[in-house]
């Protein structure tokens, strides 16, 4: 009898580790981190005189999240893009560029392809110009803003 007792117990032991195991795997979303985190810039210091004025009254009616690049992913890379982009006054997106990334190119386009689909309420005749966003891919997921 104690030597049942015995194979059930280790049975059970290698089972909860095995599930242990599998559990880490399925929380992780299989992102493993390879490359350090480029230390991010300071919004302050990139933005120009006069730019974005108004943008504090700026309110968002859609924000796509941009998507963490599968290839970024599967090497564990982490990075940054801060990206410039106008608002035209019907709250359109206007023109969209990247002002500064880290690594260069790796997460450019994602960033890009997201911001290009945004909407705001109407900002007035002028629009805004030069408006500057932080869009931060780290750990396998991807937030806008600090």
């Amino acid at each position: 009898m104690s030597q049942r007792l015995l194979n059930v117990g280790w049975r059970a032991t290698v089972s909860l580790i095995a599930l242990g195991l599998l559990a880490g795997c399925a929380s992780n979303k299989g992102f493993r981190l390879n490359h350090d985190y480029p230390p991010p810039p300071s919004i302050k210091r990139l933005t120009e005189p006069g730019a974005c004025q108004g943008g504090g009254a700026l309110a968002a009616l859609s924000l796509m999240t941009p998507s963490y690049p599968r290839s970024a992913k599967r090497q564990g890379r982490q990075g940054w893009v801060v990206i410039n982009l106008n608002v035209l006054p019907d709250g359109q997106t206007g023109e969209v560029t990247v002002k500064q990334s880290a690594p260069p190119g790796i997460f450019d386009r994602s960033a890009t392809k997201a911001v290009r689909q945004w909407r705001f309420s109407p900002v007035g005749k002028a629009g805004l110009h030069d408006c500057l966003v932080f869009i931060d891919y780290r750990l396998g997921q991807v937030r806008i803003g600090r």
